[in-house]
């Protein structure tokens, strides 16, 4: 049965009956599902206390199932953390120092720590914004032992081809580090089929459950030789026994959740709404149909709107072919600031960006999400053909 998309953006994106809101890659509006999670969690903790510790640790294992499903993991490499920065700061201290290589315009939660604590970085360049194979390769040198990639890049919108990508890191005995910030929850990620070693995102964006909650997959063959870096009491065994000399830590990804202390279960449960919806309503009971069937809208809403924009004074830096394009589609104007505000006069929000270093902001960053339409495509073209370019 087709999904119908006018009435899963009418009963769970409230947010849309008010704005044109086309920023999915800074943050998507809170849905009813997410939002039900986490306003459940804070009523029972009103009415209830603490008593129901147990089942808010139960749907977050459940939600945990449901996301090793969709990225084909097993349930105990998944961790939960507040972050993107908290995940790599974790990845960080389990790996060696060596040698990484990184697109040039990787955002910086990707890379920040590893620079810090002196791993040796080499920047990939771009041909036409895309980083192909032989860019990379070209970056690669013989002391290279991490390649950190978002699979979407935030500010050009390029979708890096995961599959080819995990063999080329295979090939060269490469640790595959993916931030899937731009792309988790809307397109389909193999983390086994992939060759990924270690995936992290947020749920901010695509997933639409708001601030709080990061995801850290690992594949467990990191520990079979070494020890997670830190611990907390419920890194344990029977943690409630309050045993403080017992610092032996269940040495698998899932027990670093919240590093090893209580969960943040308002955002947790809040992100198992928005995947419940996923799941339910758009993939009838299917995760994986229901991402699957979220990608096929994301790039129909582009084509449309690629299409619709080209008639316009307007520089469209994100490739266009469909295998490295996203929903996020940049364009550059010298008078990106004023067609930036003229859009806001007409409740239309994207996002106002510039390149790494410039000074002047040049870029409209459109990002679509499964909830936005052609009328939203249509408000846009209606507000250029007001604008003077």
């Amino acid at each position: 049965m087709a999904v119908d998309w006018d009435q899963i953006r009418r009963d769970f994106f409230p947010a849309l009956n008010s704005h044109t809101y086309i920023m999915a890659a800074s943050a998507s509006p809170m849905n009813f599902k997410a939002y039900e999670g986490g306003l459940h969690y804070l009523k029972t903790m009103l009415e209830h206390g603490d008593m129901y510790y147990e089942k808010f640790k139960e749907d977050v294992d459940l939600n945990r199932e449901i996301i090793a499903r969709y990225i084909n993991a097993k349930p105990e490499e998944i961790a939960f953390l507040p972050n993107v920065s908290s995940c790599m700061n974790v990845v960080a201290r389990i790996l060696e120092k060596g040698e990484f290589i990184y697109p040039s315009i990787e955002f910086p939660a990707s890379v920040h720590i590893f620079k810090k604590l002196g791993f040796p970085g080499i920047k990939i360049t771009h041909t036409n914004n895309k980083f192909l194979l032989n860019n990379i390769s070209e970056a690669k040198s013989i002391n290279t032992k991490i390649l950190i990639h978002s699979h979407v890049q935030s500010l050009t919108g390029f979708r890096q081809d995961l599959g080819k990508l995990g063999i080329f890191c295979q090939k060269n005995h490469i640790i595959s580090i993916i931030n899937t910030t731009q792309s988790f929850g809307a397109f389909e990620i193999d983390v086994k089929e992939d060759n990924i070693d270690i995936m992290v995102s947020n749920t901010l964006k695509w997933v639409g459950c708001g601030y709080g909650a990061g995801i850290l997959y690992i594949n467990q063959k990191f520990f079979k030789e070494k020890e997670i870096p830190f611990t907390g009491w419920l890194s344990v065994n029977d943690p409630f026994s309050m045993d403080n000399d017992n610092v032996k830590v269940i040495n698998y990804p899932r027990y670093m959740d919240t590093f090893g202390g209580c969960p943040n279960y308002g955002a947790l449960l809040a992100l198992k709404g928005s995947f419940d919806l996923i799941k339910e309503q758009i993939g009838g009971g299917n995760i994986k149909k229901g991402i699957s069937s979220i990608q096929a809208r994301i790039i129909s809403l582009t084509d449309s709107f690629i299409e619709k924009i080209k008639d316009f004074n307007v520089t469209i830096i994100t490739p266009l072919e469909k295998e490295f394009r996203s929903g996020i589609i940049t364009l550059e104007h010298e008078k990106a600031d004023k067609i930036y505000d003229f859009l806001v006069k007409n409740n239309i929000y994207v996002t106002l960006k510039r390149y790494p270093n410039a000074t002047k902001n040049t870029l409209l960053r459109f990002s679509f999400n499964y909830y936005n339409n052609e009328n939203d495509i249509e408000k846009v073209i209606s507000a250029f053909k007001k604008f003077e370019f």
